[in-house]
């Protein structure tokens, strides 16, 4: 008798609770999405063109794994490249933060894939003509 008397007083506040709907309904604004292109110059700089370019990704014969007491300038002297081409291909800030068991991207040992029928993208230069 107590939990239906309960459950009867509980119904009771939460109805008291509930708010009235208001009278008339009010508007609301649409959502407006304004989409502005950037400008560019280059018309052939889109994400398709970009895509088209092949870039080479480092696969396990261009990785290396640093060892203790490695440096950029002894791994680019051992691999044929640069301390500035290591520190670009890994974003390495700190030449001096090399840290054992870190792998590094080696730029000389990438393979550059061959595409067959692949054209340049070229930049259409705009003359002016003269009548």
């Amino acid at each position: 008798m107590t939990r239906v008397l309960g459950a009867s007083l509980l119904l009771l506040i939460l109805v008291a609770c509930v708010p009235e709907p208001p009278q008339s309904v009010l508007p609301t604004l649409p959502a407006v999405l304004d989409i502005t292109p950037a400008p560019t110059l280059d018309i052939d700089a889109t994400a398709t063109a970009f895509a088209l370019i092949a870039l080479p990704s480092p696969t396990p014969a261009a990785l290396y794994t640093i060892q203790p007491g490695d440096t950029l300038s002894d791994l680019a002297l051992r691999f044929n490249t640069t301390i500035d081409e290591l520190s670009v291909a890994n974003g390495i800030t700190d030449p001096n933060a090399l840290q054992p068991g870190q792998t590094l991207i080696i730029p000389s040992l990438l393979r550059t894939p061959v595409t067959e029928g692949a054209v340049p993208l070229l930049t259409p230069t705009p003359t002016l003509s003269t009548p």
